[in-house]
């Protein structure tokens, strides 16, 4: 139920204007901020909410900045700069997202886009907790990887094994130095060569190469008066959240024009980055 209500206020205040509003309205607006010539297609399976979920994620490699993101944001921007930042008639925007929607099989819920070397030097993060837009700006470091003498084929890809320990989870990585870059998912980056596959110690997070491309895309930043936080604090407003959503709803200015929101039951969550109490 609540889901639906979240959705529905999310509509509303997106695209779900009053009847006798103009039909025309702002999609998303977003910045170019630099040009992929190689891009990395991921499957990212996660347990971060009691249920297993898969999502295909997109990493562009551009010449100063990466991104990092669902294939479903991937697809909203590029989507906001075919609209060129205009207006643009409701039906349209149904039929064009809609047509999204059908091009992506696997749609875990992966809500953040993160940014290496935006700004310079640093990466940023930026999240929706319900209808609050938050940006995390913090230092670049690279995770430290310990090599192992091992090696195996994956997919007719001869790789070689790493392990680290990062935010708290213990993962292993294997690589190839086929495609000599130092490029990964997520965080899991700095390697002799790319990642192919990783995996927590628990399972329930990994991610694994499927395609690599070489094509010129814009690599696009979404334009939003964000809240500025740290990823820790912006987690943990995540986790009150799903603690109790029917309270969350309610203190925010769309869920005081909800009346009878109703009780609902909490969502252990654990996020990919855990959480420092």
């Amino acid at each position: 139920m609540v889901k639906k209500i979240v959705v529905g206020l999310f509509f509303l205040i997106v695209i779900g204007l009053p009847t006798n509003a103009q039909k025309r309205v702002m999609f998303e607006r977003v910045s170019q901020i630099d040009t992929s010539k190689l891009i990395y297609h991921y499957i990212y399976t996660f347990n971060d909410k009691g249920k297993e979920e898969k999502a295909r994620m997109v990493l562009q490699v551009g010449d100063k900045i990466q991104r990092f993101s669902s294939m479903e944001n991937y697809l909203t921007d590029s989507l906001a700069l075919a609209f060129n930042n205009k207006p643009q008639d409701k039906k349209i925007i149904m039929t064009k997202m809609n047509e999204n929607i059908r091009k992506v099989d696997f749609r875990g819920d992966v809500r953040w886009v993160l940014y290496t070397n935006y700004p310079t030097g640093k990466r940023s993060i930026t999240d929706r907790v319900f209808m609050d837009r938050f940006l995390t700006e913090e230092e670049e470091v690279l995770p430290e990887w310990q090599l192992v003498d091992e090696q195996k084929e994956i997919a007719g890809c001869l790789c070689s094994k790493a392990t680290t320990t990062l935010y708290g989870r213990k993962w292993v990585v294997w690589y190839s130095e086929k495609e000599s870059r130092p490029d990964g998912p997520w965080l899991l980056k700095g390697l002799p060569g790319v990642v192919v596959c990783a995996e927590d110690s628990t399972r329930n997070f990994s991610f694994e190469l499927y395609r690599i491309e070489w094509r010129s895309v814009p690599i696009l930043f979404r334009d939003k008066d964000y809240l500025k936080a740290s990823r820790n604090d912006v987690l943990k407003a995540m986790k009150r959240f799903y603690d109790n959503r029917a309270q969350y709803v309610a203190a925010t200015a769309a869920g005081q024009q909800t009346s009878d929101l109703p009780k609902t039951d909490p969502i252990n969550y654990t996020p990919l980055r855990k959480i420092k109490e």
